[in-house]
């Protein structure tokens, strides 16, 4: 076992004796799984909760007392705590990216195995219900919203929060609300509060800001091709 392993080893004992100490009776056998490429990343992800809390056991010990809650995120040195509805596999697969906070290290949960979030290599690997393997991580089919508080993929959200789901090789046409010349990274930033999803054209470059969605429009509004990208937001709760 090289050092660096032993490392990561000895930092999850550690957590776990916290999270003895702090009695919660439920946490001290479970395994937690520290995901090392989200060191000093943040996450703003299917946020349940960002507060401060006295401690990291506290901050677990909250995760896996909330049912809803498949991973959660510490911030050693702003004492911050963040739980998060889904699991994670790669920062790569966060759009827009994980922003930069120096100290926080996530981890997932058990039952964040196979959920929304996690990595997968076929639609088998995912087991909510009306999801899928997207480009190996497990999302809602495209078109549909996944809803932390129903812990379910939906066909409607009565409010929509950040971050978006990119799905490969789809497109909606003929509701777009403004057209952008730019990079692929910089379309991920302009779905503010009015937008429902983005198309982007990857053969010449075009940023498309769109008032539907792939189930809302109809089915001769919906397009495939190899160049074609289409995003859609989180459902906020």
């Amino acid at each position: 076992m090289t050092a660096f392993v032993m490392c990561k080893f000895v930092s999850v004992v550690s957590l776990l004796l916290q999270i003895h100490s702090y009695s919660c009776s439920r946490c001290e056998k479970t395994q937690l799984v520290p995901l090392a490429d989200f060191d000093n990343l943040f996450v703003n992800e299917h946020l349940l909760w960002n507060d401060q809390m006295d401690s990291v056991a506290a901050c677990i010990s909250r995760c896996f007392l909330d049912t809803r809650c498949r991973s959660v995120q510490v911030h050693g040195i702003t004492s911050g705590c963040t739980g998060h509805a889904t699991g994670f596999a790669s920062p790569t697969k966060i759009y827009p990216p994980a922003t930069a906070r120096e100290g926080s290290r996530l981890f997932l949960l058990p039952r964040a195995s196979h959920y929304i979030g996690s990595a997968c290599a076929s639609d088998g690997d995912c087991h909510v219900a009306t999801s899928v393997c997207n480009d190996g991580i497990c999302t809602c089919q495209i078109g549909y919203w996944f809803s932390s508080s129903q812990q379910a993929c939906v066909t409607e959200c009565s409010s929509l929060g950040p971050g978006l789901v990119r799905y490969n090789g789809h497109a909606i046409f003929g509701y777009d609300m403004a057209e952008h010349l730019m990079e692929e990274t910089s379309c991920q930033h302009l779905c503010n509060g009015t937008c429902s999803s983005l198309d982007y054209d990857e053969k010449r470059s075009r940023c498309y800001i769109n008032n539907g969605t792939y189930l809302s429009v109809d089915v001769a509004s919906r397009g495939e091709g190899d160049k074609w990208v289409y995003y859609q937001r989180n459902c906020a709760q």
